[in-house]
């Protein structure tokens, strides 16, 4: 009985993998697979950090941000295309990618836009370094050590135009109701592990931690199908879902 079990859990292992491996072809070539992160444009580069199986953009009402008052506080990782001479070191840009943002305001009622990215992801940390490249002309060097620093934990980072009501929250105010929660085993829920603020940090992103290993393993894996962000604290709810067959660098799971 426990060899035919064993048998079993091994079928639907090969199973999950070979449908996994199905999905991926059936998806077109995006440029991030067709050219090495060296040669995208800076276009590209935004894309993949706004808009892409890494990033989920969101919207969220001005008032919950802290909109409608004096901004403290704006994201420096917003997508837009840096103008030339802006001055921006090549560490910044490394590290934020995009220069400050010079938005207008948003009112208390307006809808004000979110990026949440998987910034662990080599992907994204690929196309910040692009755009270190392109923007302040940071050497290919850099870049790269850049994008292939190994990552200890699954990091989440969330970048808006007004970032005043992340500020005022700590890792106690979201500790309790902020999850990586897997789609196919809903009892896989990952609890966060760590969170800094944007005032804690050059680039003024939102970043949450949380463990990529369990057991010396890869918490998540392909046969999890997409993996949900979820992240409660004050005023904030936030909710964003990554779909892994699409989130692959070399044929790798790259999260």
């Amino acid at each position: 009985m426990v060899n035919q079990t064993h048998r079993w859990k091994q079928v639907a292992c090969l199973v999950v993998s070979l449908v996994f491996t199905a999905i991926l072809t059936i998806f077109p070539k995006d440029f991030w697979d067709e050219k090495p992160f060296t040669e995208w444009t800076a276009q590209e580069a935004m894309k993949l950090i706004s808009n892409s199986p890494w990033a989920r953009p969101l919207t969220v009402l001005g008032s919950i941000l802290g909109a409608g008052r004096a901004v403290s506080n704006r994201s420096s990782e917003l997508p837009n295309v840096a103008t030339a001479g802006g001055g921006r070191s090549s560490a910044a840009a490394m590290s934020a990618g995009t220069v400050m943002s010079q938005a207008e305001g948003f009112g208390t009622g307006d809808p004000v836009p979110v990026y949440i990215r998987w910034l662990s992801s080599v992907r994204i940390r690929q196309a910040l370094g692009r755009l270190g490249q392109i923007q302040s002309n940071a050497p290919e060097s850099e870049a790269r050590k850049f994008a292939e620093q190994p990552m200890e934990n699954y990091q989440i980072a969330i970048i808006a135009p007004v970032m005043d009501t992340f500020d005022a929250l700590s890792l106690e105010d979201f500790k309790q109701r902020t999850f990586l929660t897997s789609k196919k085993d809903k009892a896989k829920r990952i609890p966060l592990k760590g969170y800094t603020a944007p005032k804690g940090r050059s680039d003024g992103v939102a970043l949450f931690y949380f463990p990529r290993l369990l057991d010396g393993k890869p918490i998540f894996g392909p046969e999890d199908q997409e993996v949900e962000f979820s992240a409660q604290g004050g005023k904030i709810t936030l909710k964003a879902a990554f779909r892994l067959a699409r989130m692959t660098t070399e044929g790798r799971l790259d999260l």
